[in-house]
């Protein structure tokens, strides 16, 4: 079925509930019936509950479940352990001021490359409760933890993303000697929305670039009363404070980083070896019950039950990102991807074509919410395009990089938004809302940045 531009109403209608309601769930939800409307009519319902089975079935939601529910579990041993506060309360001799509790979460950033989604919800757990000391406030915090995840990933050729792409490059022969891995390497220096993220994130850091919109005011108020996340913004609905005080009792004493490093160790290594973030994620869990019971930290009735309530505490994300994936399957059978190729198929085209390929795509990506789908959508029109144009095709298929990093660090509903949100437990409307203003500065450059070098190599 294509319906054409009545394609694109169920993501008007998505755009419009959020930035009215603020309700994550709810606007997917009712973003998601209209969608089944269109398809179905009266039958709407019948429609709905068979594209949630199928974005089910499709075995991305069972496995970003799965995921999230491991991480909810190591999360919440580490927390309950005392090994965060532990490691939190060593690090802070290191990390004496605000400004070197941002490097270091910076600098952690690029230790953990491997996968974005391991990336945010690793360098949340370990900076958080410092960063929260140095009164950071949550949206500021999430916007340098989201906006060097993919973007980093992409530019680490290590990471689960470079494999991704470099696979897809070979399937469509984008390749420097037979290899889609080596034209990945060949072409990280046209990342320009990578690398114009991770260096924003780093001038903000340092007050080169002023805080803009919601971090602005957030920092504010951080500052003023100590509120680092207030009770509007908060997934709890209830203030959070930083400041001195946020360490409580004798645990506050404590300051051993080993028993959180290692279930982090873990974690990375298991990734690297496996390319399976799951995996690493299991293992970290059982390195951190092996701590635990050596420490005697915890009972194990009370290891078990904390662990219930890891899995519990990532209930409703999950609710969310599985009406998300819904209307995503009902987009798809709508042809809202065919009428967007569609439109703008014709304007690709001369040596403005690598900034066209990013321009549009990066919107797409934040409007239609996928990333790496999205560049399987566009890759087999890119090259042919690129090709019949004369031109190396490996400039435009970098920027479909890039346009998947821009979808990936801003569409309120993506996986990356949701993660970053429930790591950093503020709600994802207003973490979208504290990242866009600096995204749009590196979509504007990487626009820019791409015309030049469309028109240098063509």
């Amino acid at each position: 079925m294509n319906l054409g531009i009545i394609s694109l109403l169920p993501i008007v209608v998505l755009f419009v509930l959020i930035f009215t309601t603020k309700r994550m769930l709810l606007s997917l939800t009712v973003a998601s019936f209209v969608g089944a409307i269109l398809l179905g009519g009266f039958n709407f319902a019948a429609v709905w509950l068979a594209k949630v089975q199928e974005a089910f079935t499709a075995g991305t939601l069972g496995y970003l479940f799965l995921l999230l529910a491991l991480f909810g579990i190591l999360i919440a041993l580490l927390d309950k352990s005392g090994f965060v506060l532990e490691f939190a309360n060593w690090m802070g001799k290191f990390a004496n001021t605000r400004k070197k509790a941002l490097l270091i979460t910076y600098l952690l950033d690029w230790l953990i490359c491997v996968d974005d989604y391991l990336h945010n919800m690793t360098v949340s757990t370990a900076m958080k409760r410092l960063c929260d000391k140095h009164k950071v406030p949550r949206t500021l915090f999430g916007y340098i933890v989201n906006c060097t995840a993919a973007p980093v990933c992409i530019l680490i050729p290590i990471s689960t993303w470079a494999v991704f792409y470099s696979g897809i490059f070979e399937q469509y022969n984008v390749t420097v000697n037979g290899s889609g891995l080596t034209a990945y390497v060949s072409g990280l220096p046209y990342l320009f929305y990578g690398w114009f993220s991770v260096i924003m994130v780093l001038l903000v850091i340092l007050g080169v670039v002023p805080l803009m919109g919601l971090t602005k005011k957030d920092n504010k108020r951080a500052l003023e009363t100590g509120v680092v996340c207030s009770k509007e913004e908060s997934l709890h609905d209830e203030d959070i404070v930083g400041g001195e005080t946020s360490d409580e009792g004798e645990e506050s004493l404590k300051r051993n980083p080993i028993k959180f490093l290692i279930p982090l160790i873990v974690i990375i290594a298991i990734t690297v070896v496996t390319k399976d973030c799951m995996l690493g994620c299991m293992g970290a869990i059982a390195a951190t019950f092996i701590i635990i019971l050596i420490c005697k930290s915890m009972k194990l009735t009370e290891i078990f039950d904390t662990a219930f309530q890891g899995v519990s505490s990532m209930i409703s994300i999950c609710c969310i990102i599985a009406i998300a994936l819904t209307l995503v399957q009902i987009n798809t059978e709508t042809g809202m991807p065919d009428y967007v190729v569609s439109v703008l198929t014709p304007l690709l085209s001369g040596a403005v074509f690598p900034a066209i390929v990013f321009g549009f795509c990066a919107v797409y990506s934040y409007f239609g919410g996928g990333f790496w789908d999205m560049s399987m959508i566009f890759m087999p029109i890119v090259v042919p395009i690129a090709n019949a144009l004369g031109m190396n095709p490996l400039l435009p298929c970098m920027a479909l990089v890039c346009a998947a990093a821009a979808g990936s660090t801003t569409y309120v509903a993506g996986d990356a938004m949701m993660l970053t949100s429930s790591a950093v437990e503020t709600k994802p409307f207003y973490q979208m809302t504290a990242i866009l203003p600096y995204a749009l500065i590196n979509y504007g450059l990487s626009v820019i940045a791409f015309l030049i070098a469309g028109f240098a190599l063509v």
